[in-house]
């Protein structure tokens, strides 16, 4: 498996995933934007020349970063995948003291995850999706 930048090629795969995996509408011009906004936290997962995850974060400070998306494909889960992703994304802010993220309170994969990785529950956030669900907000203190 290879960790890689994303590239303008990979924008439809990626789009692709985010449409399957993820509950929030996002447009494609959205991806594009991170893709420019953000180029080394846009990172891809592939296997066999196949996408088959993705890591969207965003600096929103000068010690702190902010995951927006994360998905995998579920026939490659729990094979390291979105671990591999984390720790690179990681790897590409040696600056970041702070790591935060939203998920849904009802994604108990993702909130396991997370934890796994140490991630705790900061703040519940009500109306934060579109449908009007819940998210926890999650944090990580690197140092």
């Amino acid at each position: 498996m290879e960790i890689r930048k994303v590239r303008f090629e990979d924008m439809q795969h990626v789009y692709e995933l985010a449409e399957k995996y993820l509950r929030e509408d996002y447009t494609f011009d959205l991806f594009l934007k991170l893709w420019n906004f953000s180029p080394d936290g846009f990172l891809v997962a592939i296997e066999k020349e196949k996408i088959i995850g993705f890591i969207i974060g965003v600096k929103t400070g000068i010690d702190s970063l902010r995951i927006l998306m994360l998905a995998v494909d579920e026939k490659c889960r729990r094979k390291g995948i979105g671990s591999a992703l984390l720790k690179r994304l990681q790897f590409n802010f040696p600056e970041i003291r702070k790591i935060y993220l939203e998920t849904r309170v009802d994604n108990i994969e993702a909130i396991q995850f997370y934890k796994k990785h140490g991630f705790k529950i900061v703040e519940r956030a009500r109306d934060f999706y579109t449908d009007g669900g819940e998210a926890y907000i999650m944090e990580k203190i690197l140092f």
